[in-house]
């Protein structure tokens, strides 16, 4: 589980975890996606695991990239200039859902180290981080709320990470005719500026 607490107790445990990334500062953003344009870019490399999205006409038009906010099918990693690394990614839909960040690489444990998965390096690239990259942490909030009244259960399906000079708020979201949609197994990266979220989140 990234994201899912049995109690409030729990849900502490995993703020206090997230709470590592503060006073770091950012270096670098990746972000894991489905990699779409691979056999047309690379066919030789259909079952070769991730791969690092370099060519400028990839980046050209992102496929994560939509009006007011990036949709992420896997999830994101942060590394620090300390050599940190920090994961966030939602757990498996059904009966517990949610997003969560974690001190682990994506590759291994948001995903499989052999997946096939494309990895933007996206750092100042994108509307959303480009405030953030070079500074320091300030913050980061997991916003936990009540999944099951009568166990004590919640779950995180915001969270917010400041800077020195700006902030993030990631949430479950992905992108259906370029608008921001409820999804509980995709991360939506909002630009700065977009506040507010789909289905009123």
């Amino acid at each position: 589980m990234w994201s899912w607490a049995a109690s409030g107790a729990e849900a502490e445990a995993r703020r206090r975890d997230a709470h590592e990334l503060v006073g770091e500062y950012l270096r670098s953003v990746h972000y894991f996606t489905i990699d779409y344009r691979r056999q047309d870019v690379h066919p030789e490399l259909i079952d070769d695991g991730p791969r690092i999205i370099e060519a400028n006409s990839e980046w050209l038009d992102p496929p994560w990239l939509h009006e007011g906010f990036d949709a992420i099918e896997f999830g994101l990693e942060i590394a620090t200039e300390s050599g940190a690394v920090f994961s966030l990614t939602w757990d498996p839909p059904g009966e517990r859902e949610g997003i969560g960040l974690q001190r682990v690489a994506m590759l291994g444990s948001g995903v499989h180290r052999d997946a096939g998965v494309g990895i933007w390096d996206v750092g100042a690239r994108t509307p959303a981080w480009r405030l953030l990259v070079g500074r320091r942490i300030t913050g980061v909030d997991l916003h936990y709320e009540p999944w099951d009244e009568e166990t004590g259960s919640l779950w995180c399906p915001r969270i917010t990470v400041r800077g020195e000079s700006g902030r993030v708020e990631i949430v479950m979201g992905d992108a259906e005719n370029g608008l921001l949609v409820p999804s509980a197994d995709n991360v939506a990266v909002l630009h700065s500026g977009t506040e507010r979220l789909a289905d009123g989140h």
